[in-house]
């Protein structure tokens, strides 16, 4: 009930209120429902609450891109569209609050689960070496075909939460063991993203995942209001600080603290950042665009969502299925980028969920689209039996990527199959798992 009020109100309001006081309503309501989150769950952290979080970041960072735009000095996004900010931030405001009345709607109810308890320290210590050589290979691998491999992905992703596994049970058992686990990979992850990444929201994943874990574990909101908070805060700090200089070198973190002849120069090149990690969360400029296709070629009626379809078919059937590269279109779509030499894009810009919905089928696309997402994050949310116990390691590896895709993964539909995708490999192996967790079983009975 709480949300649909908002609802009516943006609708109402539509009229009469600007793009920037859509996001400060939903920038207040949001606030008021992670507060309400937390008062009635009493659980740390969900993928609503990040929703939350994410969104009220997300409207900063709008209110900051469009107070540029007044002032007449905007960079990060100079390819903004002034004159569709109103309508492009009602459409932001009412596909967010229908994702959270789709979460709510469908909150109690559950895809299988995917939740396996490995609970055997002799386990775990395996597990362990393993992530380290799963590491090895992605920085060995790094630049090769090995990167861009399945496999890799999903060593990529259960080497991230690794940190989460670890980081919660060093504070659920106060275990000297599980917090050396827990450091060493936050320490080699956190390396590897300093050398290699050109995502730089990959370079805060540790530190993210490592306070979860932890604070998770603890069980108790007052240790985040404590001296524990500290350290994450003078590392999320520093990250802030150096992010200004990392956008004038994406490829490569280290660089930015090597001195270089020529630094003025590629300064000069570049221009300056005003606002750094704030500018770079905004998604204004994208939705604008949208509201200016659809103004200028009607709505594409799913041709723009279409290649998605092609995500379902494995590689294994169709070796030669090209690259969904949606962002690489949008950006060729609007004017933001040219073709290579060789034929591809030169730039890639997310349409975001409710753009992409928007483009393609108008308010009734954003209307059933956020409902379905809302609720599709919530099923999967609930399989993975995340609180049920801390040795979950499966449904704490899923349930840990869910965390991210809440807080900030909406760049555009294809995430929908990637959840998918990725939930249906986590449902095999648990399926396995609990096949040979039952065949051990059997024996010891027979033997009894």
């Amino acid at each position: 009930m709480f949300h649909v009020v908002f609802l009516v109100i943006y609708s109402l309001a539509a009229s009469f209120f600007t793009g920037a006081q859509l996001f400060i309503l939903l920038t207040i309501h949001f606030g008021i429902g992670a507060i309400n989150h937390l008062r009635e769950k009493q659980i740390l952290v969900t993928p609503l609450f990040l929703f939350y979080i994410g969104t009220i970041v997300v409207n900063i960072a709008n209110l900051s891109l469009i107070s540029q735009v007044e002032a007449r000095d905007v960079r990060t996004y100079s390819y903004i569209i002034p004159q569709y900010i109103d309508q492009a931030a009602l459409i932001w405001c009412i596909s967010c609050t229908l994702v959270a009345i789709g979460y709510q709607l469908t909150i109690k109810k559950s895809l299988p689960p995917v939740n396996f308890d490995f609970n055997k320290r002799s386990v775990l210590q395996y597990l362990f070496w393993i992530l380290l050589l799963a590491n090895a290979l992605s920085i060995i691998g790094y630049g090769s075909n090995f990167r861009g491999n399945q496999i890799a992905k999903i060593f990529g992703l259960v080497n991230t939460i690794g940190i989460l596994f670890f980081a919660r049970l060093w504070a659920k058992n106060e275990n000297k063991t599980y917090r050396t686990y827990a450091l060493a990979l936050f320490a080699i992850e956190t390396y590897t993203a300093l050398l290699s990444s050109y995502l730089r929201f990959e370079l805060i994943l540790p530190t993210f995942y490592l306070a979860v874990g932890y604070f998770i574990g603890k069980g108790n909101l007052r240790t985040v209001f404590s001296y524990r908070i500290i350290p994450f805060l003078i590392i999320i700090l520093i990250y802030s600080s150096v992010f200004t200089a990392l956008q004038q070198n994406r490829s490569n973190f280290i660089s930015v603290f090597q001195e270089s002849d020529n630094m003025e120069e590629r300064e000069s090149d570049t221009g300056p950042s005003r606002g750094g990690l704030l500018d770079r969360s905004a998604n204004l400029a994208q939705v604008t665009n949208v509201v200016n296709l659809v103004e200028r070629n009607g709505f594409y009626e799913g041709a723009a969502s279409a290649p998605i379809l092609t995500a379902l078919i494995p590689r294994v059937i169709w070796p030669d299925k090209p690259l969904i590269q949606l962002g690489a279109w949008f950006a060729l779509e609007i004017g933001a980028g040219s073709r290579t030499s060789v034929g591809l894009a030169n730039n890639s810009i997310n349409m975001t969920v409710p753009g992409e919905l928007y483009l393609d089928f108008g308010w009734i696309g954003v209307i059933l689209g956020s409902l379905f997402f809302g609720s599709f994050l919530a099923l999967l949310w609930n399989s993975t039996r995340f609180y049920a116990s801390e040795y979950n390691l499966t449904g704490t590896i899923y349930g840990g990527y869910l965390f991210i895709i809440s807080i900030g993964g909406y760049a555009d539909l294809q995430v929908v199959v990637t959840l998918l995708s990725t939930y249906l490999i986590f449902l095999i192996i648990k399926k396995i798992a609990d096949h040979y967790a039952n065949s051990g079983y059997r024996t010891v009975v027979a033997r009894k």
